[in-house]
């Protein structure tokens, strides 16, 4: 795979997971009291927790798509 191809593969993969996460966000921001009352029906974990979870959740995957998407897409746009 040239590096031309690997640079199309993580602008592609980034692109996809940010409209995931804005998706996401966007849910826990204007419907959160429906989000967490579904969470807790499926889970069994008190509705209270859900907004730190989730919170939580967001945190951990905005730097997940740093560290795996965005870097190696810099890093890759750089070198070619």
């Amino acid at each position: 795979m040239s590096v031309a191809e690997m640079t199309a593969v993580f602008g592609w993969m980034l692109v996809l997971n940010l409209g995931l996460y804005l998706i996401s966000a966007g849910f826990l921001i204007f419907a959160r009291d429906w989000v967490c009352r579904f969470e807790a029906r499926m889970t069994g974990v008190p509705a209270e927790d859900w907004p730190k979870i989730l919170v939580d959740y967001l945190g951990r995957y905005k730097l997940a798509i740093l560290v795996l998407n965005l870097v190696p897409y810099l890093a890759l746009r750089i070198v070619g």
